[in-house]
């Protein structure tokens, strides 16, 4: 069966453009259930370098969280 990793920032749960309302609000706990399966894992994103932001996203989308009070 596939592995399915969840990647998760405490700031996606508050309300920014990133998400819409506060729709993350109850994660990571609303996944508690599918966490204890084994092929689900939740890793916690810290904080990256920009190259590496840009091998999965396009290039505008770093001045756009820099603008954002997330």
């Amino acid at each position: 069966m596939a592995k399915v990793g969840v990647f998760y920032h405490e700031s996606f749960s508050r309300r920014s453009y990133l998400t819409v309302g506060r729709r993350l609000a109850d994660f990571p706990a609303a996944l508690e259930g599918l966490l204890q399966e084994e092929r689900f894992r939740l890793y916690r994103c810290s904080e990256v370098d920009d190259q590496l932001i840009l091998q999965v996203h396009v290039p505008r989308l770093i001045p756009d969280v820099e603008a954002d009070p997330l």
